[in-house]
């Protein structure tokens, strides 16, 4: 077993949020993620809109002149959790407190990895269905943390997707994920997308382990970044 600090997938009777500021962000990023979700589907009046845009934006200036944490080293930093306690907030497509991802819940049990999702209409592709895109977002980010389970975690380095079938929109979705082998510092994983029982999509990931600690090559990013 990973130690916490490392490890992405937490028990089920532990997902609560970790601290009083997750609490009040999962209810806020849900909050955006239903007006989202209605103004995909609405046919309000231009007038209504225009002033939901108004309040919407004043709402953004109290956040904006908040006290700021940027990134999920900021959150552990503060005091706000471990990696996987933050990472199942702020996540791209797991993060309940990030009002962008569906949210991706994810789970492991033994030598298998599982989640669960809906998708809803923001992310529509083909009429009905999920954008493909979406699919190998999906993938990427639950491979990602299926390969945790080998104790080596590392980077994506490819992807090969399969899309058997067209993904249908608001219905319940499964996903599983499973370490093939490991060589050297290459992971690789595979997993599959089901909807209905019938499988949608299957995955193949190699991940790559870094020579160098990931908050090294965050900090060599960050100072390639032009200034401004």
């Amino acid at each position: 077993m990973l130690e916490d600090l490392h490890n992405p997938f937490l028990p089920l009777d532990e997902r609560t949020p970790a601290t009083p500021l997750w609490e009040a962000k999962r209810e806020l990023a849900q909050a955006v993620r239903d007006y989202t979700e209605a103004l995909m589907t609405s046919a309000a009046t231009p007038k209504q809109m225009a002033d939901m845009s108004q309040w919407l934006r004043e709402a953004t200036a109290q956040l904006e002149q908040s006290p700021r944490i940027y990134g999920r080293n900021g959150y552990t930093e503060a005091g706000e959790g471990t990696f996987g306690e933050v990472f199942q907030e702020v996540g791209p497509l797991c993060g309940h407190s990030n009002p962008i991802a569906p949210p991706l819940e994810m789970w492991a049990e033994g030598d298998t990895a599982y989640a669960r999702v809906n998708m809803g209409w923001r992310y529509e592709g083909p009429p009905g269905c999920v954008h493909g895109g979406f699919v190998a977002a999906l993938f990427d980010e639950f491979l990602g943390m299926a390969q945790f389970m080998g104790g080596h975690p590392g980077m994506t380095g490819t992807l090969s997707i399969k899309y058997r079938r067209p993904t249908p929109l608001n219905v319940p979705l499964e996903l599983s994920a499973w370490i093939e082998r490991s060589e050297g510092r290459k992971t690789f994983v595979k997993g599959k997308l089901e909807a209905n029982g019938v499988v949608t999509a299957e995955c193949e990931g190699i991940f790559i382990r870094p020579t160098q600690p990931v908050t090294e090559l965050r900090d060599a990013v960050m100072k390639e970044q032009p200034e401004g």
